[in-house]
């Protein structure tokens, strides 16, 4: 197959607080580590403070803005996987500069809290453009609980863009696949997760499901739907192929909540052998 290029993943690192103490995670380190797994070279360009684990960045290419703290969060799920997450500690702004950009095929914006007020500088012609919304269609009840935003329209309109690739979970807002139709009429490509059931593809002129690939067991939800996003990207860079890409999507989100954390994350092998066993 061939390379996908630079991928480049925009976004802050953050930190979980679980059962098992504090764990690496965000939309943008999932979507790197899922990149990178899948043998693609990855930039990970983030805020990052001195307490983070440095562990969890080894074999990316780390354009690191300095910061004082760390974005935390505290995530606890009810019995049929939805998550409630409070947040802690909403860390620092991201402005990434221009030549951090410089030589992507592929770029991911992933941000975890509103730190990207708009897509970044420096983007060339031709990228792979993806965005997750889940970080800009996040707001804050008085206790720290995360809810959806009031104004998600308004909160993603920067980052809906022609031809640019968007994804989200039904969970992320209220009536997602109304709310995907709204952005897909301004030529983005949507797609909207649904757990175990599946996802959405959603473009101005048709809603197309497609079932899951069923996992063998769940573990741990977070992170699948950044990786369902890292692998659509990736393997639409290296083949120009929607569908191709949808069922490597699928089979990452279907691999990554049967492991904890990170460690549920796919590589390319594993991807192979689940599209095997679900042909």
């Amino acid at each position: 197959m061939p390379e996908a290029g630079l991928v480049v993943v925009v976004g802050n690192v953050v930190l979980d607080r679980t059962a098992d103490g504090w764990s690496p995670g965000g939309p943008a380190l999932y979507a790197a580590t899922a990149a990178r797994r899948l043998g693609a070279r990855v930039r990970l360009v983030t805020v990052l403070a001195p307490d983070y684990p440095r562990w969890a960045l080894e074999g990316l290419e780390v354009v690191a803005l300095p910061g004082e703290r760390t974005p935390r969060y505290a995530n606890t799920y009810d019995a049929e996987g939805r998550r409630q997450q409070r947040l802690l500690d909403p860390g620092a702004p991201l402005v990434p500069p221009r030549e951090a950009l410089a030589g992507a095929a592929v770029a991911i914006l992933a941000p975890a809290y509103r730190e990207l007020g708009a897509p970044p500088e420096g983007l060339g012609e031709g990228v792979v453009a993806g965005v997750s919304l889940q970080g800009l269609l996040r707001d804050t009840a008085a206790d720290g609980t995360v809810i959806p935003r009031a104004d998600p329209d308004a909160a993603v309109a920067p980052f809906v863009r022609e031809g640019w690739f968007l994804f989200l979970s039904e969970e992320d807002t209220p009536e997602a696949l109304i709310f995907a139709r709204r952005l897909a009429r301004r030529g983005a490509v949507v797609f909207v997760t649904h757990g175990w059931r599946g996802a959405a593809r959603v473009d101005a002129l048709a809603t197309r499901t497609f079932p899951a690939i069923p996992a063998r067991r769940v573990v741990d939800p977070t992170g699948a739907g950044d990786c369902f996003a890292a692998a659509f990207l990736v393997t639409y860079a290296r083949t120009r192929d929607e569908g191709t890409a949808i069922r490597a999507a699928l089979a990452a989100g279907s691999l990554a909540v049967e492991g904890v954390g990170l460690a549920g994350v796919p590589d390319a092998a594993a991807l192979e052998r689940r599209l095997q066993e679900a042909a």
